[in-house]
């Protein structure tokens, strides 16, 4: 597999995982911090800053749309990660806290938590249990 996909899955996973067990061992806080993003315009722009920087960083190093369904999943992450960013920075605070309501988030919390969960899971197990790539001359920057 190559370099991108066993890093990104590495540190997607690791962060997806932390994600989760935030989100599983503070319920309350985590609720309260998502209610103030759906009304916080500030704080939803920077979410969209990061959101978008982050998604667009994976898109531009892995878009890879046919090596199997590792590498898929890591380009879907990015992919989502970008478009929900682009959502943050232009959609209206209104707007977001309607799409927030749609979700009926409060309600099946537990089941949004198993998002990152599963998904945090399945690429730091791929990642870390795949050979750790050589890196060629031009993969680290022409040095050595």
């Amino acid at each position: 597999m190559s370099a991108a996909t066993v890093y990104l899955s590495r540190l997607i996973g690791v962060v997806a995982l932390i994600i989760a067990v935030g989100m599983l061992a503070d319920k309350a806080t985590t609720l309260a911090a998502v209610d103030h993003l759906g009304s916080d315009r500030s704080s939803l722009l920077l979410l969209g800053v990061v959101r978008a920087a982050a998604g667009a960083g994976i898109v531009l190093i892995h878009n890879v749309w046919t090596r199997g369904f590792w590498p898929l999943v890591v380009t879907l992450t990015g992919w989502a990660m970008l478009v929900r960013g682009v959502m943050n920075l232009f959609l209206p605070t209104e707007v977001m806290a309607a799409l927030f309501q749609t979700v009926y988030f409060s309600e099946f919390y537990y089941l949004y938590a198993l998002i990152p969960l599963l998904l945090g899971g399945y690429l730091a197990l791929r990642g870390f249990s795949a050979p750790v790539p050589n890196l060629g001359a031009a993969e680290r920057g022409g040095r050595g």
